[in-house]
């Protein structure tokens, strides 16, 4: 049965033809890939950098931007990824000289990811200064992120990167910018080397470090709260700081101390029960380092789905509840988010059956890379829907600029 008026279409096209959609988000995403894939950028660089001679088969800058893009591609194992980044080289106009050269040439390219990966990073890190956080973070210089990541690799690799779970593991220890939405450094590592031991920052006053329990570490606590930073973390059990005070649901102090007038530690305290009884426990601590320096911090004690959670932090009591404490550590999650980017989306966890170091390197740089342009697109495409909203354009400063100088 044929129906008496056809029904008209949902969005009528543009009377030229063109979507009126794909004009407007095609800008942003054309900049954020062009600022980061410029082949004859990237080929500059390479020459600068004597990765290659003037006179050569192969194109650095297509070559460097097939692999990159080949990290978007989900085939199940790593061959298949260097497989594909020859394939897109091909179709963006690079020779087809064999997969032996292929990966040789690949091989040189190491420093130039490395240094268009550092160069990125530092520019999102410069550009966020000239940003704020919002909401309750808005006190904050940023909100720094550490943690890692292990990646399991061939067993031909154990006696240059050994790992503890597995024979061999390649770790990168990251350290997050809420601000910079990505890493702001990245250092990779053997699987071996424990978190804590890859993270010795210089400090940032008026940002928030948050950290788990596997950073937990006395002398880097007292040292950052010394440099003027803010930190909050996860307090170990077997963690038995000095108590100084107690403090009430009204705010109300009780300094703590036993019957002969000696301080007591929190265990002690709370098995006498000399804190306030609450819910929650906002104490006074004493933190004394290896250096003989001491620091006076906070520990809370938050209950979290049946389960007690101790934090320490020197985030001011003013402003600052035991609940909105528990509430701050959640955002540690972020960097979590970053990381399952990094294994499932820009197919980080491929790299298990990589044998040669440089290739190894080589795959984990363009993965970091397709990382950071995965971050470009995404806040372009947002810019892009404020547009489409009417809100106002972005500011200059957001604009995605070129990773190579």
């Amino acid at each position: 049965m044929e129906l008496a008026v056809a029904p008209s279409p949902y969005r009528p096209s543009s009377p030229s033809g063109s979507d009126p959609l794909a004009a407007l988000f095609a800008p942003y995403v054309e900049r954020s890939v062009v600022g980061m894939l410029d082949p004859d950028r990237i080929d500059m660089v390479a020459e600068d950098l004597r990765a290659v001679q003037r006179r050569r088969k192969h194109h650095a800058g297509l070559l460097v931007s097939a692999l990159v893009l080949s990290a978007f591609r989900g085939p199940s194992d790593i061959e298949g990824r260097w497989l594909d980044a020859a394939s897109i080289y091909r179709d963006i106009g690079g020779c087809d000289g064999g997969m032996t050269a292929f990966r040789a040439f690949a091989r040189k390219m190491l420093p130039v990811m490395q240094a268009m990966l550092q160069r990125r990073m530092k520019q999102l890190v410069a550009e966020a200064k000239t940003t704020e956080l919002r909401g309750r973070l808005q006190a904050f210089a940023d909100v720094l992120i550490p943690d890692g990541c292990a990646f399991k690799l061939a067993s031909v690799l154990s006696g240059i990167s050994p790992g503890t779970g597995q024979p061999a593991e390649l770790k990168l220890h990251a350290v997050y910018s809420v601000k910079a939405q990505t890493a702001q450094s990245v250092t990779p590592t053997a699987g071996s080397i424990h978190d804590s031991d890859g993270f010795w920052p210089t400090w940032e006053p008026g940002a928030l470090y948050i950290w788990d329990l596997g950073y937990q570490s006395v002398d880097r606590f007292v040292d950052g709260a010394l440099a003027g930073a803010h930190l909050l973390q996860r307090l170990k059990s077997n963690h038995d700081p000095i108590i100084l005070a107690s403090y009430g649901a009204n705010g109300a102090r009780r300094a703590i101390r036993n019957a002969d007038g000696d301080r007591v530690r929190l265990e002690a305290a709370l098995a006498a029960g000399m804190v306030h009884k609450s819910e929650q426990l906002d104490l006074d601590v004493e933190l004394v380092d290896r250096k003989k320096r001491k620091v006076v911090a906070r520990v809370v004690c938050v209950p979290t789905q049946g389960e007690d959670r101790y934090y320490l932090t020197t985030l001011p009591r003013a402003t600052f509840s035991p609940s909105d404490v528990g509430e701050l550590y959640r955002i540690r999650w972020e960097v979590e988010l970053f990381f399952k980017n990094w294994k499932g989306g820009v197919r980080m966890d491929h790299v298990h059956r990589l044998r040669n170091p440089t290739s190894l390197a080589v795959s984990v740089t363009a993965s970091m890379l397709a990382g950071l342009l995965s971050r470009d697109l995404h806040v372009g495409l947002a810019h892009a829907t404020d547009d489409l909203l009417g809100a106002a354009a972005p500011p200059a400063g957001d604009a995605i600029s070129p990773c190579a100088a």
